[in-house]
């Protein structure tokens, strides 16, 4: 059991690092639920159109990740080592990779926004309105994805605080503008979704303001001014990538797996994608503590791995992944209890509102495999096991996962919530699988001694 169970110190240390992630994710998911309502009071075309370029940003968000959590690796450990110069390279490195994928982004969803949205919407005013909510809010990707960035780095060193705040304010005047714009108050018109996209954007641009002045203020030791970005020696950027592109293959191929489980359902009509969305919506608001444990584990496994420690970072990674079960048992609980009052709260048919709540209430019962599922495949990124984390993740869901969500949705008459339950259930099959290849202990490894500036 004592490696499962740490000290009094180690739980206050997991606290420090992940209540403040937890605080932030929650107050992100709560405004992100609020406006998700404002929307939902437009009725479900307006609820679907969004969702849809939700997941299209989703995409994008989880392969920035990717390239982000192959530099991160590095980072997390320069920073345990104390190897200053390279933490700023590594950092560089984060920064030329978002300007680089946020172009990118920008262009497809100009070029190919309507073909996308009309992969998963069959009504013209579900595509028109995704066209409307999608014209503003693709100027939103490059501050975005230059946030994840500094987030990122942020968590990686230890600073979790400030980004709290950070979060908060830029969240409540998402919120304000997004309630002033789609409803039409203070002399505005009402402008539905344009008027959601609108006030993201805006938020977007102000959260990466403050968080580049926070690099200035707090004298962050990766800091690096802007016309330095894209000066990385050829042999860290080399080092960086071979770790970073399996990792964003399996976030491309894991995203896309994703979409294809809202694909399968939009299958079975607009009803079960809109039912989707707000069990997304509701589900979010305790799946915040997933980022928590994320950051937990970049901390306290890769960390400690620079500092050369390994049979310490091995301890930690099974205790926080009894931490993630946890965690996960209490708020399980919560969204089961809450469930019916949330969803309650959408303006739905009687068929979404079923739905939603009963896929609400399976992930509840659920969470603690999503959750220690997080925890291992954070403890495998953190010493740099690329083949164990794709085969884990993207894998899985495309071995398994994906396969089953369409032979169900194609072949069979299944109602949506057992769909949803026998394709969720396959997480219990991942937990086995993931934590067979943690034991293998090919992640045991600190990546700092081969550094070469």
């Amino acid at each position: 059991m004592k490696t499962l169970f740490g000290t009094k110190e180690f739980y206050k240390k997991v606290g420090i690092i992940a209540i403040p992630i937890v605080l932030q994710q929650l107050i992100i998911a709560s405004v992100n639920l609020v406006d998700n309502l404002m929307v939902g009071q437009l009725g479900e075309p307006s609820i679907n159109a969004v969702t849809i370029v939700n997941q299209l940003n989703f995409v994008v968000m989880i392969v920035t990740f990717g390239v982000m959590g192959g530099a991160g690796i590095f980072t997390a450990q320069f920073f345990g080592a104390k190897k200053e110069e390279e933490l700023k390279m590594s950092y560089r490195y984060k920064m030329a990779a978002a300007i680089l994928f946020s172009s990118t982004a920008f262009l497809l969803f100009i070029l190919f926004g309507q073909t996308m949205i009309g992969w998963f919407a069959s009504k013209s005013e579900t595509i028109a309105l995704g066209m409307d909510y999608l014209r503003i809010v693709q100027f939103g990707v490059f501050p975005f994805i230059i946030s994840l960035a500094i987030t990122t780095t942020f968590r990686e060193t230890g600073t979790t605080k400030p980004l709290l705040y950070i979060s908060l304010f830029a969240l409540i005047l998402n919120a304000a503008i997004n309630y002033v714009l789609i409803f039409g108050y203070l002399g505005f018109e009402p402008m539905g979704v344009r008027g959601a996209a609108i006030g993201t954007v805006i938020a977007r641009y102000i959260e990466m303001g403050l968080l580049y002045l926070l690099m200035i203020v707090k004298k962050a030791p990766f800091y690096a001014k802007l016309f330095t970005i894209f000066r990385i020696p050829k042999s860290l950027t080399k080092k960086i990538s071979l770790k970073a592109l399996p990792l964003t293959i399996n976030e491309v191929f894991w995203s896309v797996g994703q979409t294809m489980f809202i694909f399968a359902f939009s299958l079975r009509g607009e009803t079960a994608l809109a039912a989707m969305n707000v069990n997304n919506a509701v589900s979010q608001i305790v799946f915040v503590t997933f980022s928590g444990i994320a950051t937990a584990v970049a901390v306290m496994v890769g960390n400690t791995l620079g500092e050369n420690k390994l049979e310490e970072a091995e301890s930690n990674a099974y205790k926080l992944m009894m931490v993630a079960f946890l965690s996960a048992v209490v708020v399980g609980t919560l969204l089961f209890i809450m469930a019916p009052f949330v969803v309650g709260l959408y303006d739905i048919s009687d068929q979404t509102y079923e739905w939603a709540l009963i896929t609400t209430r399976y992930n509840s019962v659920l969470i603690w495999l999503y959750s220690v599922n997080v925890a291992i495949y954070f403890t495998l990124r953190s010493g740099g096991d690329m083949r164990s984390t794709v085969y884990a993740d993207a894998g899985f869901t495309w071995v398994i996962m994906v396969p089953l969500a369409l032979i169900l949705a194609y072949f069979t008459n299944l109602d949506v919530t057992w769909l949803f339950l026998l394709v969720k259930g396959t997480e219990l099959i991942k937990f086995f699988y993931a934590l067979g290849l943690m034991n293998k202990k090919r992640w045991l490894q600190n990546l700092t001694n081969e550094a070469i500036i």
